[in-house]
């Protein structure tokens, strides 16, 4: 039971690092989300700005443009993969969490039960030698009268004084 429960906490703890590990790598996504998203709305702001006498310029914005907000989507999906995965770590954890817990309880009822059961034996221990009453049978037999091993004979009616009702004799006419 001890390495059930020993084992039960390590998992406990290596769930608990991969959750953390998740949230750190779902704050990382999200930074990348929102540096995407700064970055377009900086483009988008220096294109409406840019005059007609940077048409390269604004070619190569457009095709910039377009390349983070492809990037933006691809990222969007990884962090709602990602929120999505964190959420199935930190159930898996909460049921792992709520699994030590019963163990424990059990670990510790198992104990007390151990604790009364020796407190127990301690006690019947020490009240043995003084019984309350004497033993029913005892043990070697030594107190019983010895008493013949032979065969049972025949009862005559004559001899049946004080064994019961007799019944009269109705078989003479």
């Amino acid at each position: 039971m001890q390495t059930r429960l020993r084992r039960a906490t390590r998992l406990m703890r290596v769930q608990d690092r991969m959750r953390q590990r998740a949230e750190q790598e779902l704050a990382g996504l999200e930074r990348r989300v929102q540096a995407a998203d700064t970055a377009q709305a900086d483009l988008i702001r220096a294109l409406n700005e840019a005059s007609a006498f940077h048409e390269p310029l604004r070619a190569t914005a457009l095709h910039r443009l377009k390349s983070l907000a492809v990037t933006a989507q691809a990222l969007r999906a990884e962090r709602d993969v990602s929120a999505q995965q964190l959420l199935d770590r930190a159930t898996q954890h909460k049921r792992t969490e709520n699994w030590v817990d019963r163990l424990e309880a059990e670990h510790r009822r198992h104990r007390e039960k151990q604790d009364w059961a020796e407190r127990l034996d301690l006690l019947s221990a020490a009240a043995a030698p003084v019984a309350s009453l004497p033993p029913a049978k005892p043990a070697n037999g030594a107190d019983e009268p010895d008493r013949p091993a032979t065969a049972p004979r025949p009862v005559d009616p004559e001899d049946r004084t004080g064994h019961g009702p007799t019944h009269p004799d109705t078989s003479a006419p």
